[in-house]
């Protein structure tokens, strides 16, 4: 079952008069061009900061394709662990850890609509504005595809997901602060969900009548043209969506895939090389073919840099659509790619 290792080529890097600038985010967007916000050394948006240290930034958001550059400008923007993606001729952004306001909660709809906090910003090509929306906890991954629709992924925090349980404290002394009420969590979202460019959910994984039973964290998302394919916690099986919503769904051999990649001859899966002494960057990408509705592996190699060595670090960006993946190692200015 083994095969020629799979060398990533070199796909793009930030120009260096950015060099100054921290990266808050960055992608490939459905159309291969690279997408990069960045923020001033200072920015907290990025950072495990705690809420009140948390400041908005005024942020830049760059979009390299091949030689061209072009840049937006994005003041005050005040997202906290963005996500990014294009939209159209602008962009949305998801800041992806969210918590409800701190205090007891709503007692009616209306009041929960009012205080629902709204971590999307759907902005134009010029910057401004135009809508925002709540797009939950939790979101571990954010794609668009060539017909502006908005695809966010969960993990667990964001799925599970219940009010914060009451702790008990030792009593305190009468000349002690009163502490402010610790902030309640969001609620729960359906593992996957595909959003219109105005934010107004489509599609729910959970909701669709063909969907697998457990959603717990979608793990591995892949958008592609006219479909999407999510790799679901639990059970990781491979789940093929359209427009009308879950076409099919397959059993797969590899488990805790950090990556998925279709064409129209098989599926490829990315996840860390398994066992006890788990090395950091190693990975194997393992080939299968459908049989009877089950995906049976068929080759299994490395994943090498360019140089032919392994990765020693593990990826802190991946993006997949349809047959390629690409990927961002320690530097993230840097895309790798490799593709079916």
């Amino acid at each position: 079952m083994t095969a020629h290792p799979h060398r990533l080529a070199h796909y793009a890097s930030l120009p260096d008069r950015y060099r100054d600038q921290q990266v808050a985010a960055a992608t490939v967007d459905a159309h291969g061009r690279v997408v990069t916000l960045l923020v001033p050394p200072g920015a907290t948006c990025h950072r495990l900061v705690p809420p009140e240290q948390r400041r908005p930034c005024d942020a830049l958001v760059v979009v390299t394709d091949g030689s061209d550059v072009h840049e937006v400008h994005l003041p005050e923007l005040d997202l906290h662990s963005p996500r990014i993606d294009a939209l159209g001729d602008g962009f949305v952004l998801v800041a992806a850890r969210c918590r409800m306001p701190s205090g007891p909660p709503a007692a009616t709809f209306d009041a929960l609509e009012r205080e629902i906090p709204h971590n999307a910003l759907v902005v134009g090509g010029d910057g401004a504005p135009l809508t925002t929306f709540h797009a939950g906890d939790d979101v571990q991954d954010l794609l668009t595809d060539e017909h502006e629709n908005i695809w966010t992924g969960y993990g667990d925090q964001g799925v599970v997901c219940a009010q914060l349980p009451a702790r008990r404290r030792p009593a305190r002394s009468s000349a002690a602060t009163t502490r402010q009420p610790a902030s309640r969590m969001t609620m729960s979202m359906p593992g996957l969900i595909r959003w219109t460019r105005d934010g107004s959910p489509a599609w729910y994984a959970t909701f669709d009548p063909l969907s697998y039973g457990s959603w717990v964290d979608c793990y591995a998302l892949n958008v592609g043209a006219d479909r999407a394919w999510a790799y679901p916690y639990t059970g990781f099986p491979l789940v093929e969506i359209d427009a009308a919503g879950i076409r099919w769904t397959r059993r797969t051999p590899v488990h805790f895939a950090s990556a998925v990649l279709i064409d129209g001859e098989g599926v490829a899966f990315l996840a860390a090389d398994s066992g006890r002494s788990r090395i950091p960057g190693h990975y194997t990408v393992t080939r299968t073919r459908e049989q009877d509705g089950v995906l049976e592996p068929v080759a299994a190699a490395p994943l090498l840099l360019p140089d032919g060595t392994r990765p020693d670090t593990w990826a802190r960006r991946t993006v997949c659509r349809g047959d390629q993946v690409w990927l961002q190692f320690p530097d993230d200015r840097t895309w790798y790619r490799i593709g079916l």
